[in-house]
């Protein structure tokens, strides 16, 4: 942990944007590069060239974070579009096996399908994995017999086409989930990085510029800085309000002063993974289906 304490009187408070909030960190950053480009390059700052490739980082990796979850968001949509289909050719597929082999249903178990003993009837699969897992091995079986000799119902060359793009459309998803979380997880990266910086450029600021008085100035890098509540204030607004109780009068209540999770730059500072939305499901299809 690092400290830093300056200008601890000051009647003004510096706060950083707080460490969790990535889009008030790069604002921030936005606005200190901003006013940097406004001043003669020998006067900017050495945070700057490193603030703006971060930046570029930032903007690349969200890029990389956005076009991901489109391509995660198309693929569930056509996904569950083609989950329709194959449950249809599926069913279908099961009527020719168990037509044609009403007494000895475990045959069917060559095109994919399994037999319940006690029964003697063919079940049907539930998940999305394992209709892939079944048509897949029904198709095998199919082409791998005469052509004469193939069941007619569901049609081959339809089956073959909801099997190959529902098996490309997994992959696209699962890639675009990928690429996103990644992105994610490497937004925390960068977003850390341009936190520290921003208090290392406002503690060189104080130290070079300032002569370590915290000012009003440091706004012009997009800092917040703004009176400081007192005690003394605290302690007044208190009393009004224990004195309206007293009363039973009503009062306006004094605004409340916005608490910062950072400490200000005056005080003591600490330095310190995208709820994953569903895919729409059929609702015909059990809670295993993804």
């Amino acid at each position: 942990m690092v400290t830093n304490r300056f200008d601890t009187t000051s009647k003004l408070h510096l706060a950083y944007p707080a460490k969790d909030k990535q889009p008030d960190i790069v604002h921030t950053v936005q606005s200190f590069i901003r006013y940097e480009q406004s001043c003669p390059p020998k006067e900017q700052l050495p945070h700057t060239p490193i603030f703006m490739e971060l930046l570029q980082q930032w903007d690349a990796n969200d890029h990389k974070r956005s076009t991901g979850e489109a391509q995660r968001a198309e693929a569930a949509e056509m996904m569950q579009q083609l989950d329709q289909a194959i449950i249809a050719i599926v069913r279908d597929a099961r009527k020719t096996p168990d037509a044609a082999f009403p007494r000895n249903p475990a045959k069917a178990k060559a095109w994919g399908f399994e037999a319940k003993q006690t029964t003697k009837n063919i079940l049907l699969p539930q998940s999305r994995d394992e209709h892939l897992r079944v048509l897949r091995q029904y198709l095998a079986k199919e082409q791998s017999r005469p052509e004469a000799e193939r069941f007619l119902s569901p049609d081959l060359d339809e089956a073959i086409r909801v099997h190959d793009t529902l098996r490309k459309q997994v992959a696209l998803r699962r890639a675009g989930k990928n690429q996103r979380e990644e992105a994610v997880a490497n937004s925390y990266v960068i977003a850390a990085k341009l936190h520290n910086y921003l208090q290392a450029a406002a503690t060189h600021l104080l130290a070079f510029k300032f002569d370590f008085i915290l000012t009003l100035e440091l706004q012009k890098w997009g800092y917040d800085v703004s009176p400081r509540r007192t005690a003394s204030a605290e302690e007044e607004a208190e009393a009004v309000a224990d004195a309206s109780a007293e009363t039973g009068t009503a009062s306006e209540p004094a605004p409340a002063a916005s608490t910062p999770e950072a400490t200000p730059t005056n005080g003591a500072y600490t330095n310190g993974s995208p709820s994953e939305d569903g895919d729409l499901v059929p609702d015909m299809l059990t809670n295993n289906w993804e």
